[in-house]
C-alpha cells in the first residue's frame, strides 16, 4: 500500500516536471518570436532610414547641380561679350551767331550795312548705332561693364536766318514804272546756315545693369564725340543812283549788286552723354531694349567760319559796268561752344540664354 502511493506520488511529480518543463520551453520559444520580430522590424527601419537618407542625399547632390549650374551660368553671362546694334532719332539744338558788312544801305536813311544776329538751329536726325560691351570688369553692385558705340546719322535742317536785313534773296529789279533808286526790290543782306546731313557720332564709357519692376534696366555714362558741317549761305543785294540823289531816269540811271556766295565748316565736339535702356522683349538669342538719351557738347577748336565775298556794280540801263568801285560783302558765322542732342532708340543685343 505504502508502495503505491510512494509510485503515485512519483508519477504526479514527474508529470509536473515536464508540464514545468515544457512551460520554460514555450516561454523560451516565444522570447525567441519575439526577438526575431523586433530585429526584423529594426532591419525594416534601418533600411528605410538608408533610403531617406540616400533620397536626401540625391535630392541634396541635385540642389547642389542646380547650384552650380546657375553660378556656371552667371559665371559665363559676367565673362561674355556683348555686340548690339540700334536705331536712334534725335533732335538737335544749336545755339549760332552772325554778322555781316558791307559799303551798302538798304534804306536810304540807313548807315552803312554792319549787322549781327543770334538764332538757335534744330536739326532732326535718324542712324543706326554699332554697340560693344566688355566682360564685367568688377565684381561689383550693377555688374558694370566697358562700352563703346558708333553712329552714323542723316540730319534734316531747314536753312536758318541767323542775320536778316532788308530782303534779300533775288538779283536787284527795278519795278517797271519806277524811276527812284527807293523802289528797286531785293536790296539786303542776309546770313543762313543749314546743316549738312551726315553726322558721325561715337562714344565710350561704362554700362550698368540691375532689375526693377520684373525688368532689366542698363544705365551708360559716356564721354562723347561728334563730327558735322554746317553750310553758310550769304546773300547780298543793293541798288542806287549813279548820280547823287535817288533819281533813275534819264538822263542818269540805276545801279545794282548782287552777290551770292556759300562756305562750309565742319566742327568736332566732346561731351558727356546718358542711356538709360529697358528691357521690353526677346526674341530668341536676342534681347530688345528702348531707351532714351540726352548728350551735351563742347566744341573743341575753331568755332568760326568767314568770308570774303567781292561784287561789280552793273547799271539798270544798259547792263555794262557802273564806274563805282566793287563792294566787299564780309560775313562770318560762329557756333556758340555748347550744343545738344536727345532722342530715343530701340537696341538690338545678343544676348543667349543658354
Amino acid at each position: 500500500m505504502e508502495t503505491l502511493v510512494l509510485s503515485q506520488i512519483a508519477m504526479t511529480a514527474g508529470r509536473r516536471q515536464r508540464i514545468s518543463d515544457g512551460r520554460v520551453l514555450a516561454t523560451a520559444a516565444l522570447l525567441a518570436a519575439m526577438a526575431v520580430a523586433g530585429a526584423g522590424h529594426a532591419a525594416g527601419d534601418m533600411d528605410d532610414q538608408a533610403e531617406t537618407d540616400a533620397d536626401a542625399g540625391i535630392h541634396s547632390d541635385e540642389a547642389e547641380a542646380d547650384l552650380s549650374d546657375g553660378a556656371l551660368l552667371s559665371d559665363r553671362l559676367a565673362h561674355r561679350w556683348i555686340p548690339s546694334a540700334s536705331f536712334f532719332t534725335m533732335g538737335g539744338v544749336q545755339p549760332r551767331h552772325a554778322d555781316m558788312a558791307a559799303d551798302i544801305k538798304v534804306k536810304q536813311s540807313d548807315p552803312l550795312l554792319n549787322a549781327d544776329g543770334r538764332s538757335v538751329g534744330l536739326p532732326w536726325s535718324i542712324g543706326g548705332t554699332i554697340d560693344i560691351a566688355s566682360p564685367v570688369v568688377i565684381d561689383a553692385p550693377g555688374a558694370p561693364r566697358f562700352y563703346s558705340h558708333a553712329d552714323v546719322g542723316y540730319t534734316y535742317d531747314v536753312e536758318d536766318p541767323v542775320v536778316t536785313r532788308g530782303d534779300p534773296g533775288n538779283p536787284p529789279v527795278l519795278p517797271p514804272g519806277s524811276t527812284s533808286s527807293i523802289g528797286i526790290q531785293g536790296v539786303g543782306g542776309s546770313v543762313r546756315v543749314e546743316s549738312k546731313p551726315l553726322v558721325l557720332s561715337g562714344g565710350v564709357g561704362t554700362v550698368f545693369e540691375f532689375k526693377a519692376f520684373d525688368r532689366g534696366f542698363r544705365f551708360r555714362p559716356t564721354l562723347e564725340w561728334i563730327y558735322g558741317r554746317d553750310t553758310m549761305k550769304n546773300t547780298l543785294g543793293g541798288g542806287e543812283s549813279e548820280s547823287v540823289g535817288t533819281s533813275c531816269a534819264a538822263p542818269t540811271t540805276c545801279r545794282t549788286v548782287f552777290i551770292k556766295t556759300q562756305t562750309e565748316k565742319g566742327f568736332h565736339s566732346l561731351g558727356p552723354g546718358l542711356e538709360l535702356e529697358a528691357d521690353v522683349g526677346r526674341a530668341g538669342d536676342f534681347l530688345v531694349g528702348f531707351y532714351g538719351a540726352f548728350r551735351a557738347y563742347y566744341l573743341v577748336g575753331d568755332r568760326t567760319a568767314n568770308q570774303k565775298s567781292t561784287g561789280k556794280w552793273f547799271r539798270l540801263d544798259n547792263g555794262q559796268p557802273s564806274t563805282r568801285q566793287d563792294t566787299v560783302f564780309v560775313t562770318r558765322y560762329e557756333r556758340e561752344p555748347w550744343h545738344y542732342r536727345f532722342g530715343f532708340g530701340i537696341r538690338i543685343l545678343w544676348s543667349p540664354e543658354e
